[in-house]
């Protein structure tokens, strides 16, 4: 499971009776940073899986992918059929991405505007950009202390259920390679290295493991990349989450781990569901 230092405290319930592995990606959490005059491409993510699949000498496995490490987990499933046993995505992003500026179907282009407005309405966006400008300007020497602070002001919009995040026993910030300006460097290159529009839906299309994708329905990640999962994986099934944004396992954890367990003991949630159509 990678995003250790996001997931392992919050998810360790996941290793009662079972052995968890969590991770880091390289330039991420308690890795290595990876210096800025260092490529570094979206194809390394699965090198990352491979390496602690040799190191550890699994042989079959279920993975889970969170976020944009679902988008991952979900692209090295579908070039390892033979290894990848079971298939957890939770608020995982769309293998598609039109651009900066594009020109969406109706029905996207609404789901869109009710993220955006819902990001208005979680957030004081002037809060976050004056102390993003006291950040530039030097004065928060303490890289801990700005990152907690920008996670307090900035945080609420992944979430349908913002006291959820008193919940977290996480602390990414205490961790140089998550605060802001790192992970946004970061992630930065990796993208960049997908280029400035890409569509990997047909290799999703490969995915042969039993696919549960969970998804909050306040989830700032459009419900649509949900339904594509859904659609494009021939053995998938949806769970929808009401109320819940983007750390269901915080928002609503009497529905996740329950449904979560199910999946990986190899039973279908009740409420999980077949989806037929994507756009």
């Amino acid at each position: 499971m990678p995003a250790a230092c996001w997931l392992q405290e919050d998810l360790e319930p996941l290793a009662l009776g079972r052995r968890v592995v969590f991770y880091d990606r390289s330039g991420r959490g308690r890795s290595d940073p990876i210096p800025a005059d260092v490529p570094v491409t979206f194809a390394s993510e699965f090198e990352d899986i491979d390496a602690i699949r040799g190191h550890l000498g699994l042989e079959r496995f279920s993975l889970m992918g969170w976020s944009y490490m679902g988008l991952v987990a979900g692209l090295y499933a579908a070039d390892h059929a033979d290894e990848v046993e079971r298939l957890l995505l939770v608020g995982a992003t769309s293998m598609r991405y039109f651009g900066p500026a594009p020109v969406l179907p109706a029905e996207l282009e609404r789901e869109l505007d009710v993220a955006l407005t819902r990001q208005r309405e979680r957030v004081d966006a002037e809060a976050v950009k004056r102390l993003e400008a006291e950040h530039g300007n030097g004065e928060w020497r303490d890289g801990v202390a700005y990152c907690r602070e920008h996670r307090r002001l900035s945080g609420p919009r992944q979430f349908g259920r913002p006291e959820a995040m008193l919940r977290t026993k996480a602390d990414p910030c205490a961790l140089p390679n998550e605060w802001p300006t790192a992970l946004a460097s970061l992630m930065q290159r990796i993208y960049a290295s997908l280029g400035s529009t890409w569509d990997l839906s047909d290799r999703a299309r490969n995915v042969r493991a039993p696919t549960l994708v969970v998804h909050g329905l306040e989830d700032l990640v459009l419900p649509n990349a949900a339904r594509l999962w859904g659609t494009l994986v021939e053995d998938a099934r949806v769970l929808w989450l009401t109320g819940v944004g983007h750390f269901p396992w915080l928002e609503d954890p009497a529905t996740f781990f329950p449904a979560a367990e199910a999946f990986l003991r190899g039973e279908w949630p009740a409420a999980a569901e077949h989806v037929t159509h994507a756009y």
